[in-house]
């Protein structure tokens, strides 16, 4: 059976190392078995040839006795070690992602306990694959690695992501979370050594590498950014859609990015993402996952022109994936938060075997469409990789499985991420007596047969004729099966065509059902706007009414002004009028006494002159 490789990702299996300083918290019984490599014509050097098979093997107490062969692009037992995985898996996309600008994906999966976030992080003791692939980016860049100016973030920022180096980054942080809980760069270890990964990076040396940094988390179907430290009730899920450069590519948008330059900034941003991820305690894990974390790295490939002395940059991510474990409920003892987290990260996990299986499927000239918009993860996972308008990113899936560990949680994991798998029965097969209608006579005279020709009968004739019999009777069992087989054909059949009949039916009333409401309401609303036009025109004849009155009584005041207004100008002009009539006959009537007194002085011989003149000189 050969491996077939995988539609999006190259899948690789790790066994846990047996425990050594805790009992083991399982039966311990191994059911798990490295298969050796099976050389073939054109392998030369069968040393260097590694495993790709591993058989299952059901517990002895397990309903199933069905011995299960899984493929895998190569299987690490439990002597390989950090070096091993990284040489084999990591590097080569490293080496993708640096010299071909290709984007690349690793990512862990498994029951929870089985040595994930161990082969990602790692421990006191070993680096992880995160820590070993910064190692070898930042060797690898060495000099050329810079920071992006203003124009370039603006440039290469269409995902309204926050952009900020790691000293402004590690100075906002501190300022919310206390120093002491993020931790200390110096104190991780240094081992296994990355010296024979480094990379060639390709172009002169005056190209330049920018790298932003970003973590993010999916927990219950949302996405949430790592590091931008907020109170959990508040966090904002951020979105993940096409950018405004690029509508066949979609990115996660809202994020704090940081800009590192060197491995010791890099691993104080994964030290705050890694604090702010959700943990909780289970009865499987002291310090579980409670949520899919994702450490973006981006390239930033700056290119000077040397004609006019622009940038061109050109962009390749490097994505690690630590999968929250999937676990049971009676195993991991959760109730109420972490129970609903566990039921989100099982059912996002199942989507992802879906995802895998079909994917997979594809690779074997199948054509099933791959639902990944199903939850968050399996749409951050899969969406980049069915871009026709992009190279395929280079990726690869790490399943962890303990080879001492929960069965049925172990072998399912297998079934939906192996890239090939076979299966053998070993039970016995059961000797049933007598005949039944459902066809089970059929089994049971083979074990019949199979019993009598180990009896061998004295006589060949008398084997020759029970033979016989028990060939027609197998004959006339199987007439019966079919006979049975094809009158169960037509009932489903006609329960099928039943079905589809109320099916159809049903659509029908439905239908009928939706115009009737929609008439309904039709004619509701229809009533209802024609009271509202009534109600609305005797509110507007109201209010007209009510303007016309306010615009008379307006007018008759003024009326009443101008009247009054009138009146009074007309007794002030008569009055004035009496009076000046009435000084112009007081002033005749002193005329005319003034002319009596001077008729009278002359007719008593008196000179008007002369007394005139007289007063002139008395005065």
């Amino acid at each position: 059976m050969e491996s077939q490789p995988h539609a999006s990702f190259q899948v690789y299996l790790r066994l846990r190392p047996p425990y050594q300083q805790s009992p083991r918290k399982s039966n311990g019984e191994n059911f798990l078995t490295v298969l050796p490599p099976v050389p073939t014509a054109s392998d030369e050097n069968i040393e260097c040839m590694t495993s790709t098979q591993v058989t299952i093997h059901p517990p002895s107490n397990h309903r199933s006795q069905k011995i299960e062969t899984f493929s895998f692009t190569e299987v690490f037992d439990e002597t390989c070690g950090q070096n091993d995985v990284f040489g084999r898996v990591v590097a080569p996309i490293l080496e993708g992602v640096l010299q071909d600008g290709r984007d690349g994906m690793l990512a862990t999966l498994g029951v929870t306990g089985s040595g994930k976030t161990h082969t990602i992080l790692g421990n006191r003791q070993a680096r992880g694959m995160t820590q070993m692939s910064l190692d070898v980016l930042f060797r690898s860049l060495s000099d050329r690695i810079s920071r992006l100016s203003e124009s370039q973030i603006e440039q290469c920022n269409d995902a309204d992501a926050e952009i900020m180096d790691a000293d402004a980054f590690m100075t906002k942080v501190t300022s919310v979370i206390e120093p002491h809980q993020i931790p200390k760069p110096n104190t991780f270890p240094t081992k296994p050594s990355v010296d024979p990964y480094i990379v060639q990076c390709p172009g002169p040396p005056s190209t330049k590498y920018a790298i932003l940094m970003s973590i993010y988390e999916v927990y219950n179907d949302k996405i949430f950014d790592l590091l931008a430290p907020s109170n959990a009730a508040r966090r904002k899920a951020l979105l993940f859609k096409s950018t405004r450069s690029s509508s066949d590519r979609k990115v996660v948008t809202g994020l704090r990015k940081v800009m590192v330059t060197n491995l010791y900034d890099a691993l104080q941003v994964m030290g705050v993402g890694q604090y702010q991820r959700s943990h909780g305690e289970t009865g499987s894990n002291d310090k579980s996952s409670r949520s899919h974390c994702f450490i973006s790295l981006e390239l930033k490939k700056l290119e000077k022109n040397k004609l006019d002395g622009s940038t061109k940059i050109k962009e390749s991510t490097f994505t690690i994936v630590d999968l929250a474990g999937s676990e049971r409920a009676r195993n991991a003892k959760t109730a109420g938060d972490r129970l609903a987290e566990g039921g989100h990260i099982n059912k996002s996990l199942m989507f992802l075997g879906q995802c895998l299986e079909l994917s997979t499927a594809q690779s074997l000239g199948h054509t099933p469409k791959v639902p990944y918009r199903q939850s968050k993860l399996t749409e951050l996972l899969f969406t980049n990789s069915y871009n026709p308008a992009a190279e395929p990113q280079i990726a690869a899936i790490v399943v962890t499985a303990d080879p001492a560990g929960d069965f049925n949680a172990t072998s399912q994991i297998l079934k939906y991420s192996a890239l090939a798998k076979s299966s053998v029965n070993l039970r016995p097969p059961t000797v049933m007596s007598g005949r039944s209608a459902s066809g089970s006579s059929l089994f049971s005279h083979f074990s019949v047969v199979s019993g009598y020709t180990e009896e061998r009968p004295d006589s060949s004739l008398s084997a020759l004729s029970v033979a016989s019999s028990h060939r027609a009777m197998l004959s006339q069992d199987m007439m019966n099966m079919i006979v049975l087989l094809q009158r169960q054909l037509k009932e489903a059949d006609e329960k099928i065509k039943a079905a589809e009949k109320r099916a159809e039916e049903a659509d029908a009333r439905c239908l009928e059902i939706e115009m009737q409401v929609r008439e309904e309401v039709t004619s509701d609303m229809e009533l209802r706007m024609s009271m509202m036009e009534k109600r609305m025109l005797l509110k507007l004849q109201d209010q007209a009414e009510k303007e016309e009155m306010h615009v008379d009584h307006k007018l008759d005041i003024l009326k009443r002004t101008l009247m009054e207004t009138n009146d009074e100008n007309d007794r002030a002009r008569d009055m004035e009028i009496g009076e000046y009539v009435r000084e112009l006959e007081a002033e005749n009537n002193s005329l005319r006494n003034e002319v009596q007194a001077l008729k009278r002085k002359r007719a008593n011989g008196e000179s008007p002159l002369k007394e005139r003149s007289l007063n002139r000189l008395k005065f």
